[in-house]
C-alpha cells in the first residue's frame, strides 16, 4: 500500500510539474506584444521616397499592431550609421530597420563595415521594389541614353553626375552605367537626394539617378529632362520614358526595401510583425500609393528576403570590384 501511495503521490507531483512548465510556456508566448511604441530607423535623410514610404508603412502597420511607430531618420556612410544603430539595438522587436538594396552593395563596397547583414540582422520581409529616372539638367546638350553616350565620349571628364551619397544604390547605379557605356562621368556625392537635386537643377551637376518619386514632379514642372529608366519596361507611371537598357544593353538597376530586426529577435515577435507587414503592403491603399510613386507592391517572406540578399550581395559585389569603387 505503501507503494501504491507513493506512486501515486509522484504521479501528482510530477503532472504539478508539467502543468507549471506548459503555463509558463503559454504565457511566455501570450501575444501580449507590442505593449509600448516601436521605432523603425529610416538610414536616409528625411523627404525622399525611402522615408516617404516608410512613413506611409509606419501608419498602416501602427494600426495593426495597435502601437505608435516613430519614424527616426539616421542617414550617413551609406546608410551604415542606421543600420548599426539598429544591430546595437535589444532584440525585442521594438527597434526596426528600413532595409533597402545598399545592405547588399555595402558588403563590399565597405571593406571594414562592423556588421554583417546576414548574421546580424533578420529580415522581416521585402515588400517593395522601384526603379530610378536619369534626370539630366535642361541646359545639357543631349535629350536621350544615345546622345548622352555621344557627348560623354567627345567630352570625357567634364560631364558628372549626383548621388545621395558614396555607395548608395544610385552611386552604383551611375558606376554601372559609365562602365556599361563606356564612358567616363565624374562622381559627386552628397548627403541626401534632396542636396544633390538642388544642385541638379542649378546645373552644378549634370545628371543624376532619381527615384521615380522625385522625378515625376520635377519632371512635370519642366525642371529637368528624362533620358531613361533603369527598368527593364517603362514605368506605367512615366510611360513615355524609355528605359536606359534599350540602348545600353543590359542595363537594370532595381531598388528594393524590406524591414529588419536586430538578430536574435524572438520568432514569434518576428512572425507577428512579418504578418502585419504582408497585411500592409498588399492592402490596396499601400499597393496604390506606392504605384503612384512609380514603384511596386511585392512581398517576400523573411525566407526569401534572405534570399533576396544573398543573390544581390553577389550582383552588387561584381559591379563593386569591376568598378573598383570603395569606401573606408
Amino acid at each position: 500500500m505503501q507503494k501504491i501511495s507513493n506512486s501515486r503521490r509522484w504521479a501528482v507531483m510530477t503532472a504539478g510539474i508539467v502543468c507549471g512548465v506548459v503555463s509558463s510556456v503559454s504565457y511566455a508566448q501570450a501575444p501580449s506584444w507590442p505593449t509600448k511604441p516601436l521605432r523603425i530607423i529610416a538610414p536616409f535623410p528625411p523627404g525622399g521616397f525611402t522615408d516617404v514610404v516608410t512613413r506611409r508603412l509606419a501608419a498602416r502597420l501602427a494600426s495593426d499592431l495597435g502601437q505608435p511607430i516613430v519614424v527616426e531618420n539616421k542617414p550617413g556612410a551609406g546608410t551604415n550609421i542606421g543600420t548599426e544603430a539598429v544591430v546595437q539595438s535589444p532584440a525585442d522587436g521594438y527597434t526596426l530597420l528600413m532595409g533597402t538594396s545598399s545592405l547588399a552593395i555595402n558588403r563590399t563596397l565597405y571593406p571594414k563595415l562592423s556588421y554583417d547583414p546576414e548574421r546580424d540582422l533578420v529580415p522581416l520581409g521585402a515588400f517593395a521594389t522601384t526603379g530610378y529616372t536619369l534626370l539630366a539638367n535642361p541646359s545639357l546638350p543631349a535629350d536621350n541614353v544615345a546622345q548622352l553616350v555621344a557627348l560623354a565620349k567627345a567630352k570625357p571628364d567634364t560631364l558628372s553626375f549626383g548621388s545621395s551619397g558614396n555607395g548608395a544604390v544610385n552611386h552604383l547605379a551611375g558606376v554601372l552605367f559609365t562602365s556599361m557605356a563606356g564612358t567616363n562621368i565624374q562622381h559627386v556625392p552628397y548627403k541626401g537626394s534632396q542636396a544633390a537635386i538642388t544642385d541638379l537643377v542649378g546645373g552644378r551637376i549634370h545628371l543624376f539617378w532619381a527615384s521615380n518619386l522625385e522625378a515625376m514632379p520635377m519632371i512635370k514642372a519642366g525642371r529637368v529632362k528624362a533620358l531613361g529608366v533603369t527598368t527593364a519596361v517603362p514605368v506605367p507611371v512615366l510611360p513615355s520614358v524609355p528605359p536606359i537598357g534599350a540602348t545600353v544593353k543590359g542595363y537594370e538597376v532595381v531598388y528594393w526595401m524590406g524591414l529588419y530586426a536586430p538578430a536574435k529577435t524572438p520568432k514569434p515577435v518576428v512572425d507577428r510583425i512579418s504578418t502585419a507587414l504582408r497585411k500592409a503592403a498588399t492592402s490596396d491603399e499601400m499597393r496604390k500609393s506606392l504605384e503612384e510613386a512609380g514603384a511596386e507592391a511585392v512581398f517576400r517572406t523573411p525566407v526569401e528576403s534572405t534570399e533576396l540578399l544573398q543573390r544581390d550581395t553577389a550582383v552588387w559585389g561584381k559591379v563593386v570590384r569591376d568598378s573598383g569603387a570603395k569606401v573606408d
